[in-house]
C-alpha cells in the first residue's frame, strides 16, 4: 500500500488525533501499571418505566454518539508524539438487550444483578473504541434497568448528565416525528489545547506553598496493610447512611445561616473524622472539583473527562469557633479553584511528600450536578424511576456525598484493607461529626466530637461509675 493509498485510508478511518490530557496521562499510568486493577471504571444503572419505543431508543443513542467525538476515542500510549487519542469516524453502537420479563420477578432482579457485576469486571481496552457499553434489561413489560458502563478516560458524571438530557431530546424528537435542534458540540480538543497554553508558574507557587510541611498522607487507620495481589483485586466494596429528614434540614439551616456550601460543611465534617482517627491536626484529603472553570464557552455542557481531584489542606485549630474555622475553609477552597486544572502528579511533584507514596488516602465528591432529568411526557415517554452509580479508582476510600430531602453518603473503599466493622464506624462517626457540628456553630472546634450525646452522657456515667468504685 503506498503512502498516500495509506494516508488516504486513515483519513477515513480517522477523525482527530491530539494528545492527552495530564489527567488522561495520570489515569493511563495507573492503567498501565495495573491492566487487572478495575480502576477508572463507571457504571450508572437507569431503572425506566413507560412504554418505551426500543428502537428510537437506540437511535437517540448512536445521535449521542456521533455527535460527540469523545465517546468516538481510543488511545494509543506509544507514538512518536507521545501517548495520543485518537478519534474514530464511525462506530457502531455498543449496544445489548436481554428480555428477563417473563421471568419471575425475584428471579429477573436476581439475573440483573448478576449482570450488573459481571458487566463491571469486564473492564475496557484503551485500543478499542468505543471505551463504553449500553445494556437494556426489559424486567417487565413496562419497567426496564439500562445499564450504562464506562472508561473514565472519556467521561466524568457531570457529562452523563449531559448525555442524558441529549438523550431523552432525541428520543423525543425520534417518537415524535420532529427533528431534534441542539447547539454545536463543545470539542474535547478544544479543551486539550486550552490546558496547553495555561502557565504553570503561578500554579507551582500556589501548590508548593498551600502543601509546605506536609511530609506523608494522612493515615487512614487500615485493618489490614496493602497486599502485592491487591493491585489484580482491590476488591472495591461500598457502605451507605442516609441521614434522617430533620438532621438533613440542620444541615442545610446551618450551611444557609452560616453562609457556608454544604460541601465546605461535609469537608469541615470529614477532616474532624480524620483527625480523630489520626490523632493530627493538619489534614490532607482530596476533593473533587468539576473541572469547567476553564475559558471555553458553554464548557458546563461539554462531554468528556474534565472533573480533577485536588489536594485539600485542613488545620484543624482546637480554640477556633466552628463557624469562624470553616469560613476559613471555604476560603481556601475558593481559592484552590483558581488552579483546579492543575494535574495531581504535578501537585505532588512541587510537595514534600515523597513520589513513592500516594498524596492522601481518602478523598470526597461531592454531587453537585441534577441526578434526575426531567422526559418529555407522551404515549412512547420515558419515566426515569431511579439513577445509580458505581464509580471506581484508585484512592482506597472515597466518600460520595448526594445531597436531597434526606442527605446520603456513600463510602466507597477498598474490601482488602478494611473490615465491615470498621467501615459502619467510619461511617457512624462521621454522621455523628457532622450532627454535632451543625448544631454548635460557637463552640469551640476541640469540642466537637463523634460521640453524641447519649454517648458522651453514657461514657461519664460509666467513668463515674469506675471512679466510684474504687
Amino acid at each position: 500500500m503506498s503512502t498516500a493509498t495509506l494516508s488516504e485510508t486513515l483519513t477515513a478511518k480517522f477523525e482527530d488525533l491530539y494528545p492527552l490530557t495530564p489527567f488522561q496521562q495520570g489515569i493511563l499510568f495507573h492503567v498501565l501499571d495495573t491492566p487487572k486493577g478495575g480502576v477508572y471504571l463507571n457504571q450508572q444503572r437507569y431503572t425506566l418505566g413507560g412504554n418505551l419505543d426500543l428502537e428510537a431508543f437506540k437511535k437517540a443513542l448512536k445521535g449521542v454518539m456521533d455527535r460527540h467525538q469523545i465517546l468516538r476515542t481510543s488511545f494509543v500510549s506509544s507514538t512518536p508524539r507521545g501517548p495520543m487519542q485518537v478519534v474514530h469516524r464511525k462506530l457502531r453502537l455498543p449496544w445489548i438487550m436481554h428480555d428477563w420479563s417473563d421471568l419471575p420477578r425475584a428471579e429477573a432482579a436476581e439475573r440483573v444483578e448478576a449482570f450488573v457485576k459481571s458487566d463491571f469486571k469486564q473492564g475496557f481496552d484503551l485500543l478499542r473504541a468505543p471505551l463504553m457499553r449500553m445494556t437494556m434489561i426489559r424486567v417487565e413489560p413496562q419497567l426496564y434497568e439500562f445499564i450504562w458502563s464506562f472508561h473514565l478516560m472519556v467521561l466524568d458524571a457531570w457529562s452523563m448528565q449531559v448525555m442524558l438530557r441529549e438523550l431523552l431530546a432525541f428520543y423525543h424528537g425520534f417518537v415524535s416525528g420532529q427533528p431534534t435542534e441542539l447547539p454545536p458540540p463543545v470539542l474535547y480538543r478544544d479543551f486539550v489545547n486550552w490546558l496547553q497554553q495555561q502557565p504553570e508558574d503561578e500554579a507551582e507557587r500556589y501548590w508548593r506553598k498551600t502543601l509546605s510541611g506536609f511530609h506523608a498522607p494522612t493515615p487512614l487507620g487500615f485493618d489490614r496493610m496493602p497486599l502485592p495481589e491487591e493491585s489484580e483485586d482491590p476488591n472495591f466494596r461500598e457502605t451507605i447512611v442516609m441521614l434522617d429528614e430533620a438532621s438533613s434540614e440542620q444541615v442545610r439551616a446551618f450551611s444557609v445561616q452560616q453562609r457556608l456550601t454544604l460541601n465546605t460543611v461535609i469537608q469541615g465534617a470529614w477532616s474532624l473524622l480524620l483527625s480523630h482517627r489520626s490523632g493530627m491536626n493538619d489534614i490532607l484529603f482530596g476533593t473533587a472539583v468539576s473541572g469547567r472553570s476553564a475559558g471555553i464557552p458553554r464548557i458546563e455542557s461539554a462531554v468528556g473527562l474534565y472533573v480533577n481531584v485536588l489536594p485539600t489542606r485542613v488545620r484543624v485549630p482546637a480554640e477556633d469557633r466552628v463557624s469562624a474555622w470553616l469560613r476559613e475553609v471555604q476560603q481556601q477552597q475558593a481559592e484552590a479553584r483558581a488552579f483546579e486544572t492543575c494535574p495531581l502528579v504535578k501537585i505532588q511533584s512541587w510537595s514534600d511528600v515523597p513520589h513513592n507514596q500516594t498524596l492522601f488516602e481518602s478523598a470526597i465528591v461531592f454531587q453537585n450536578f441534577p441526578l434526575m432529568v426531567s422526559a418529555p411526557e407522551g404515549e412512547n415517554a420515558v419515566k426515569i424511576i431511579a439513577i445509580r452509580f458505581v464509580e471506581r479508582n484508585n484512592i482506597p476510600m472515597l466518600l460520595v456525598a448526594e445531597p436531597g430531602e434526606r442527605f446520603l453518603f456513600r463510602l466507597i473503599y477498598r474490601g482488602s484493607r478494611f473490615d465491615d466493622g470498621t467501615i459502619d464506624q467510619i461511617l457512624e462517626n462521621f454522621r455523628q461529626i457532622l450532627i454535632e457540628l451543625t448544631n454548635n456553630p460557637d463552640a469551640p472546634v476541640a469540642s466537637i466530637s463523634h460521640h453524641g450525646d447519649n454517648e458522651r452522657q453514657s461514657l461519664i456515667d460509666s467513668f463515674n461509675q469506675s471512679l466510684a468504685s474504687l
